[in-house]
């Protein structure tokens, strides 16, 4: 039973942040595409990138449940599988709520001087890397944990 309660943390944990600043990116984009319809195509990419290095904490989430769920041996404990889970959803829902920030930031940015716009989008992937760097932390110990 433990053992489904951990994959249930590692993706329950995981989704939930990636849920709230999907949206929220995906707001805060479309708002300031209301605003100034010319930075549309440009805010567009950039958008569609935040987000898909936020869902990375689903993916790392997704990939430590399955690892949990499908182990047909039953050499993963309850306590492993727990441990595990709260690893990967406990990194990851500082991971999240700092790399929505970082996007959303870089949206207002963006508005406030689009002549800046490219540079601002490289700073944000640099950023973005770093805060995800730190957050793998979290995956290889849930892999170190898991055995």
């Amino acid at each position: 039973m433990n053992v489904f309660i951990g994959a249930a943390l590692a993706i329950g944990l995981a989704w939930l942040g990636v849920i709230i600043w999907e949206s929220l990116i995906a707001k805060k984009s479309l708002e300031t595409m209301g605003k100034n319809p010319e930075l549309s195509g440009f805010l567009t990419i950039l958008t569609i990138l935040g987000i898909a290095l936020v869902e990375s904490a689903a993916i790392y989430g997704l990939i430590i449940a399955f690892q949990i769920a499908w182990d047909t041996t039953g050499a993963i404990t309850g306590a492993q599988a727990v441990a595990a889970g709260l690893a990967i959803g406990i990194t990851w829902f500082g991971a999240w709520v700092w790399e929505g920030y970082l996007v959303t930031g870089a949206i207002d940015a963006i508005f406030r001087n689009p002549a800046m716009k490219t540079k601002i989008m490289i700073s944000m992937i640099l950023f973005l890397a770093l805060v995800e760097s730190a957050a793998i932390y979290g995956l290889v110990i849930a892999f170190n944990i898991l055995g």
